[in-house]
């Protein structure tokens, strides 16, 4: 998370910044001057003399720009935080365009199952959109490579490329193979999206802490309001962070004045982060979040947590409670590095401890699920047509699951059954079964009565079987449409 960054632009801050560092440091970077006669006993001048020999006398002949680098990251490096780096200049703008979530490729988000690696979601006026790829395709070629048993990094990398280069990306849909060309462009990833449910519960992804994520946000929350929004959801699973201003710019939407964060610097001194002329909802708010949820979306999920403006929901976050800097440098790279630790308002530590959620659920489905039943949902009508996902006729993206068939019967992930029944699941090891707890009752699923699967960690429930012990729960299978509901009282 960076501190010190203006609302502009951050290249035109990073401007600002440079004159300022270079006006104040010029002359002190070791590996940049030669020492004086004078400064021999320094410790700068044994690395001026160490990288002069090399330059001089190495017989790779190495270049200075790569002894400088290579310098500059051993000093980072022998810090052993991981958080404070240097960046060259290629680096850098790598950085800053996966911190804008901006990069040349075709426009879509990718998930995994046991089949492969499938789309799921497209981007709006994307190359992907105008070359002809739909929702539920599986990749299996790049320009007439193979991606089968290839990582979703790996095969990214393969798609992404120059701007206005082609691409064939071979995708399968329904047992036909296609051959779709399409021209690589820049995408701009949408850090926020949102739907508004006709009961009025409210839903925004937030995917990055970039400069122009609270604008985008407030805009999202102000369309809401004038829509008569009844609760809200936020999400900040697998949001590494960002820009804590932005962090502070959203904080005050919902916090009207207070301490944002406290730090706790090299002096042990804290500078608390306070808000000043924010604002209120009238409505509760719910925030979801997950082992990847780090940095800025600890900030503001610890902050509207202390003030209790919000319930937390998912899984204890990533823990990174340390605040950096950033300072250009004269060869145009950029030093990131770590000035302070972090304490949410209630001076609860952060570093390496977390975000605890108040309430726990595991998984990406039934996180939604459980949240948007905790904002007032009274009706919840999951559909899943192949590896597209639907609540309540509102699209999905994210992890997709699967759904087993065995002779004839049909086979879903217990905890996702369990959660639609607001159900507790567990084991019980008298019956050696497994046993949902809901509607005041119990009831088992034995592993031997051919009622239970359990594939790769997951334990699946024979559908119609569950339905029978819990009525309140209704399915229907259409093809490959599955649709799971249930109707609150």
């Amino acid at each position: 998370m960076f501190r010190y960054i203006s609302r502009a632009k951050l290249h035109k801050s990073l401007r600002k910044s440079l004159l300022i560092l270079t006006l104040s440091t010029l002359g002190t970077l070791p590996i940049l001057s030669i020492a004086s006669a004078a400064d021999s006993t320094a410790p700068t001048a044994v690395t001026d003399e160490v990288f002069k020999l090399l330059q001089d006398n190495h017989f790779s002949a190495v270049s200075p720009e790569k002894l400088s680098d290579n310098a500059i990251k051993g000093m980072v490096d022998g810090l052993n935080d991981p958080y404070t780096v240097y960046f060259t200049p290629k680096e850098w703008k790598g950085f800053e365009n996966a911190l804008e979530q901006n990069y040349v490729g075709i426009g879509v988000r990718l998930n995994t199952d046991e089949n492969g690696i499938f789309i799921t979601e497209i981007f709006k006026g994307s190359p992907a959109e105008a070359g002809g790829i739909k929702i539920g395709d599986y990749i299996t070629g790049v320009d007439g490579k193979t991606t089968k048993k290839v990582t979703v990094d790996k095969l990214i990398e393969m798609v992404l490329g120059e701007e206005n280069t082609n691409v064939t990306i071979t995708v399968t849909r329904n047992k036909e193979v296609l051959d779709l060309k399409m021209l690589r462009k820049t995408i701009n990833l949408p850090v926020v999206t949102g739907k508004l449910f006709e009961d009025g519960t409210g839903y925004i992804q937030l995917s990055s802490f970039s400069t122009d994520a609270d604008e985008l946000f407030a805009a999202k929350l102000k369309e809401f309001q004038q829509n008569h929004i009844r609760s809200l959801v936020i999400d900040l699973r697998d949001n590494g962070g960002g820009l804590l201003d932005t962090a502070s710019n959203i904080a005050k939407l919902f916090i009207k004045e207070g301490t944002l964060i406290h730090t706790n610097d090299r002096n042990h001194i804290d500078a608390p982060i306070t808000l000043k002329g924010g604002a209120t909802v009238d409505f509760p708010v719910y925030v979801l979040v997950n082992e990847n949820s780090a940095s800025a979306s600890e900030v503001l999920a610890g902050a509207l947590q202390d003030y209790k403006l919000a319930t937390v929901i998912g899984t204890k976050s990533f823990g990174k409670g340390s605040v950096q800097s950033i300072f250009p440098l004269s060869n145009g790279g950029v030093l990131k590095v770590t000035i302070e630790e972090y304490l949410t308002p209630k001076n609860h530590k952060v570093n390496k401890v977390g975000i605890t959620p108040d309430i726990e659920s595991l998984g990406y489905v039934p996180q939604l699920i459980t949240a948007f039943q905790t904002a007032g949902m009274k009706e919840i009508k999951l559909t899943k047509n192949n590896n597209e996902i639907s609540i309540n006729n509102q699209a999905f993206g994210g992890e997709n699951y699967t759904i087993k068939t065995v002779n004839n019967k049909i086979y879903v992930p217990s905890r996702i059954l369990a959660t639609l029944i607001k159900g507790k699941i567990s084991w019980n090891t008298a019956a050696k079964a497994v046993q949902i707890t809901a509607s005041n009752k119990n009831e088992v699923f034995p592993v031997t009565a051919g009622g239970t699967l359990n594939e790769k960690g997951t334990t699946y429930l024979e559908l119609a079987s569950f339905s029978k012990k819990f009525p309140q729960l209704q399915w229907s299978m259409e093809k490959d449409l599955l649709t799971l509901q249930v109707k609150g009282k």
